[in-house]
């Protein structure tokens, strides 16, 4: 049932999918590469290492 003359609605009343994306690996010559929880920044640990090495 259509409630007006659009013809967008047929559109709107599909359920959305999600595309799953391409995973992003860290980048070369960081502490991360290899990392299994990589989610496009170091983590805590990983950032608190360079700090120690910075300082």
């Amino acid at each position: 049932m259509n409630f007006t003359n659009s013809p967008y609605e047929h559109m709107m009343k599909e359920i959305p999918h999600k595309e799953a994306s391409a995973p992003q690996k860290a980048p070369e010559g960081t502490s991360c590469v290899g990392c299994p929880y990589w989610k496009g920044s170091g983590c805590v640990f990983c950032y608190r290492e360079y700090l120690e090495k910075q300082g």
